[in-house]
């Protein structure tokens, strides 16, 4: 998946089910670059960005 900041491809699957942001069909992500977490939630059909952090570097 490409990072929707910066768009390098080196992101990182992040395990935190135990505090309800991750799930199998929407797993959090960071990119390994600038710093950035996200999830991709779908509403219906759409997909949207759901920031958690902010990225640490542009």
């Amino acid at each position: 998946m490409k990072c929707p900041n910066c768009g390098d491809r080196k992101s990182v699957e992040i395990d935190i089910h135990s505090s309800g942001f991750s799930a199998e069909q929407s797993p959090v992500k960071e990119c390994g670059a600038c710093g950035l977490v996200w999830r991709v939630k779908m509403s219906g059909e759409k997909a949207e960005i759901d920031i958690i952090k902010a990225a640490d570097k542009k």
